[in-house]
């Protein structure tokens, strides 16, 4: 087992190095949505342990998008994602355990739209999504790149102002994508 989970960290350590800003955005929320329900299943069997951490990977997660907002360049719309973002992770802190699920599910119903939104997002700008597994793959070869380029998004990982590689990015990371 050990093995399949090394292939499947070097697999996703290379998929995010080679990742469009949306692509990241896009795999982040659907990491959000993917730990929201281990919560539910940790609560389901009582693992209280278990949903505390999958609970705190989601609040990183959604602190992580929260303080990679480029205010900048263009301050509308990261006021607007900002206050999307706040209320998710309001909503995360509120939940407590298994009698604040109405809770969790406001933050997962938030964060499905999300995902549903920066999966348009990448289809529009040269990545394909993969409805079946909910996640997305650019392909260089068929969609036109210029249109990502002309964007110019900053990477919702990297931090503002500074320029991180991928290594202190990964490094950087303790949640499941």
């Amino acid at each position: 087992m050990q093995t399949a989970q090394k292939v499947q960290k070097t697999y996703l350590e290379s998929e995010v190095s080679t990742a469009t800003p949306q692509k990241i955005q896009l795999l982040l929320i659907e990491a959000a949505i993917k730990n929201i329900h281990r919560v539910k299943r940790f609560w389901e069997t009582n693992d209280t342990e278990g949903a505390f951490q999958s609970l705190t990977r989601v609040q990183d997660i959604v602190a992580e998008i929260l303080c990679s907002l480029d205010m900048k360049s263009s301050p509308e719309i990261a006021q607007s994602l900002a206050a999307i973002y706040v209320f998710i992770f309001r909503k995360l802190v509120a939940t407590r355990g298994p009698e604040d699920m109405v809770s969790l599910d406001d933050a997962l119903k938030v964060l499905m739209a999300e995902r549903q939104s920066w999966k348009e997002i990448c289809e529009k700008f040269g990545v394909k999504t993969d409805a079946t597994k909910h996640s997305a793959t650019f392909d260089s070869k068929t969609q036109d790149t210029s249109k990502v380029r002309e964007i110019k998004p900053k990477a919702p990982h990297t931090p503002m102002g500074k320029t991180v590689s991928h290594a202190e990015t990964s490094a950087k990371r303790s949640w499941d994508v």
